[in-house]
């Protein structure tokens, strides 16, 4: 049986920015939880983490192992976590920025933050898969089993990584391993600088396009599993963990990778820079919304020690896109995968590599860094935009040499 998805039945809902703490604190609660360590160990055994720790000696399986590490480092970030909220207007622009990968080396300057936790209005990014691929090799494999489902990637948390973060276990060290493709696994090295990311996507969001009695797997008591058993489950998070990667300070990003976490963090690191420029050059502003006294109580009881308060980012008001343009961009996505911006940037953002030290440029000892410069629209704000070819009018006959 194969099932083909509509990608348009169910896009991204994003939440209120008030909703944030709420959100940060369930996600930092579930991460620990047996049925996230659970999911966690089978995506570590079926090579789909990017990230993979290791502790020697250690009497467990690999993906056991993995699986408390990682949800012990991700509740940590997340507890220490600034709350940022991208509107509409703000994922878009750093998506179409993006659409050029960053030039610059990876930045510690560029970071809002040591600690952050993003919600995007509108998914940076996605990709979609066959459940017979992903569950294969597992007890939950069934043949026949065919299901194309498209998962949107809508919120990232992120945090420092410095050599004392990578000792979470109080006992061994810890090797960390990055993971290109299956059993493909690199040596992070011990005294590695640099920021990890956590992307996350919508709970049962995959599988909520399909029909109810698609078969998809394998239930844990040998019964058929179906895509209405998925929407049935209730959810425990308001989203799902869905890979990891890690940034090295000081290496560029190189070429883009689709549909991959390279891809999403190119976004995440250009949603940084637009945020960092400031002055003449300035492209977002942010509006705090502040945690109500009983909130930042409840905070504290959790063990929160992140700020409690949200920061809302857009693009700034001299230019920022007409409501009527956002509008139409809003129509046409699908909610499922990085939108596009036809009509909320008709003139794309663009790069430019700007020396901070014209002195030294000479002799090779400046330092380089992008500059984004914002997209326009030529002429008043409230007309609408004229498009067309240029035609050049020949008023004599060529010579003819």
């Amino acid at each position: 049986m194969t099932t083909p998805t509509d990608l348009a039945a169910s896009p991204w809902k994003a939440p209120e920015p008030r909703e944030l703490p709420e959100w940060r604190t369930q996600l930092s609660e579930y991460i620990s939880s047996h049925d996230s360590m659970q999911m966690l160990t089978e995506a570590t055994n079926a090579g789909h983490t990017a990230v993979f720790p290791t502790v020697p000696g250690m009497d467990a399986s690999p993906g056991a192992v993995a699986s408390v590490l990682l949800s012990r480092s991700e509740e940590r970030r997340l507890r220490e976590a600034h709350l940022y909220y991208a509107t509409a207007d703000m994922t878009s622009l750093a998506l179409a920025t993006a659409s050029t990968p960053p030039t610059e080396p990876v930045k510690e300057t560029r970071l809002p933050s040591p600690y952050g936790f993003m919600v995007f209005a509108e998914p940076i990014g996605g990709y979609t898969q066959d459940v017979a691929d992903v569950l294969a090799g597992s007890p939950m494999a069934r043949d026949g089993a065919h299901a194309t489902v498209t998962t949107p990637i809508v919120a990232v948390s992120w945090g420092v990584w410095t050599p004392n973060d990578v000792d979470v276990t109080g006992g061994p060290t810890v090797r960390w391993l990055n993971q290109r493709e299956l059993g493909q696994l690199e040596p992070i090295p011990q005294h590695f600088d640099g920021v990890w990311l956590t992307f996350y996507a919508p709970p049962g969001s995959a599988f909520d396009t399909l029909a109810p009695d698609t078969v998809i797997g394998t239930a844990p008591d040998g019964t058929v599993m179906t895509a209405g058993d998925i929407q049935a489950h209730p959810h425990s998070a308001p989203l799902n963990w869905d890979n990891e990667t890690v940034l090295a300070f000081g290496v560029p990003f190189g070429e883009r990778e689709p549909d991959t976490t390279k891809e999403w963090a190119q976004v995440v690191y250009t949603a940084w820079q637009l945020m960092s420029q400031t002055g003449k050059t300035q492209l977002t502003e942010v509006e705090e919304v502040p945690r109500d006294r009983a909130g930042r109580k409840r905070d504290r009881r959790d063990g929160i020690t992140g700020p409690s308060d949200v920061r809302i980012v857009n693009v700034h008001t001299a230019h920022r896109p007409s409501p009527a343009a956002a509008e139409q961009d809003a129509t046409a996505s699908t909610g499922r995968r990085a939108p596009q911006w036809s009509c909320r940037w008709p003139v794309r953002p663009y790069r430019r590599n700007t020396c901070l030290n014209p002195r030294a440029h000479a002799d090779n000892a400046c330092e380089h860094e992008d500059r984004i410069v914002p997209a326009h629209i030529k002429g008043p704000a409230d007309k609408p935009l004229k498009v067309g070819e240029t035609v050049h009018l020949w008023d004599h006959q060529p010579e003819d040499h």
